[in-house]
């Protein structure tokens, strides 16, 4: 082998290691990533399982009068099947990424990944405004038993007035509610996709080296 061949076939070698070596290091970053996505979720759905049982006794009376508790409890049930669903589409997730021994195949999880997180915040932001939106119209459909919730201490007020103060409370309520899921949605997952996506741009560079 002259000179110039063996420097030819040392220099594609280095590339060669470089790029095993960043792939296996992107690999690597991603599945942490994915791994503490995971963790997230799981500990958003223990929080919101324990929050459940701390709600007063009172909150729960007044809904009680609107015989709204069965189908609070329904859809209560449903939003833990879908987010345990998610929950294993995020293991399954992990799992695939730890195992995965092609540059292109990983871009594809990681892919996946990105696509799977924004269904789920879409989903939980989407369920706070449709439940909320679903149990306003059914209490405005009861105006009578509205307004005598409302005024049970008997401050004498207008019943046009305590049908304005609930709308205009409730909607303040999800409003706030969503800024503060939103906020932590932005601050955990937000940070973690931008990690992620940064590992796919690495791999995309080097896929574009091959």
């Amino acid at each position: 082998m002259d000179l110039e061949t063996y420097k030819k076939s040392w220099g594609n070698q280095q590339v060669e290691n470089t790029s095993v070596d960043i792939y296996k290091m992107s690999r690597s970053k991603s599945s942490s990533i994915v791994k503490w996505i995971f963790i997230i979720g799981v500990l958003e759905l223990i929080f919101w399982t324990s929050l459940n049982f701390m709600v007063p006794q009172k909150y729960l009376e007044f809904y009680k009068d609107f015989k709204v508790m069965e189908l609070i409890k329904v859809s209560t049930y449903v939003h833990y099947v879908v987010i345990l669903v998610f929950l294993v589409l995020f293991y399954k997730n992990y799992n695939s990424i730890s195992i995965t021994d092609n540059t292109r195949r990983l871009m594809n999880r990681i892919l996946s990944v990105r696509k799977t997180v924004k269904y789920y915040v879409y989903y939980n932001l989407g369920g706070i405004v449709l439940s909320n939106a679903v149990l306003i119209f059914i209490l405005l459909g009861q105006p009578k038993d509205l307004i005598k919730a409302m005024n049970a201490d008997g401050l004498n007020m207008e019943a046009n007035e305590v049908i304005t103060i609930f709308i205009v409370t409730s909607v303040i309520m999800v409003l706030v509610m969503l800024t503060i899921i939103w906020l932590f949605y932005r601050f955990t997952y937000g940070r973690l996709l931008k990690k992620l996506n940064k590992n796919y741009k690495e791999l995309d560079n080097l896929e574009n080296l091959n």
